[in-house]
């Protein structure tokens, strides 16, 4: 008699990166958020939502992005290998959607070191159209 099995892979848990961003949610200090995002998507992705830009997606991805709701975006985070429900709470997680795009660009293959280049150098030449700038210069790492 043969077994069912399921596969069933471990999903990452959002929330367990995101205690600096949930404690900042109300704090009204956008810098301060947009920092914790950040290093929330670094910890879990290694890359931010600076390292890709809107051009990277389709438009057939920005509209379905632009209909998305929180659980469409639980439903493709699950799909993805993500949880985005926070066990302690019970809640989804502070900034889901900013995440789901995370998980979007994933999919579709901008999160690689080339991908971040090309996304910068875009954003560079659109600095460098702006005559009051003289130059672009960016750190590494």
């Amino acid at each position: 008699m043969g077994v069912n099995t399921v596969a069933c892979r471990e999903l990452i848990q959002v929330a367990s990166y995101t205690a600096d961003l949930q404690g900042l949610r109300d704090c009204g200090d956008d810098d301060r958020i947009d920092r914790a995002f950040n290093a929330a998507c670094r910890q879990i992705w290694g890359y931010t939502l600076d390292d890709f830009d809107d051009e990277s997606l389709s438009a057939k991805d920005h509209a379905w992005l632009d209909r998305l709701t929180w659980k469409r975006a639980r439903d493709f985070a699950v799909e993805n290998g993500y949880d985005l429900i926070d066990p302690a709470t019970g809640r989804i997680v502070t900034d889901w959607w900013g995440f789901t795009w995370m998980m979007l660009a994933e999919k579709r293959g901008l999160l690689t070191p080339e991908g971040r280049a090309a996304a910068w150098q875009r954003y560079d030449a659109k600095l460098m159209e702006d005559a009051k700038v003289a130059g672009v210069i960016r750190g590494r790492g």
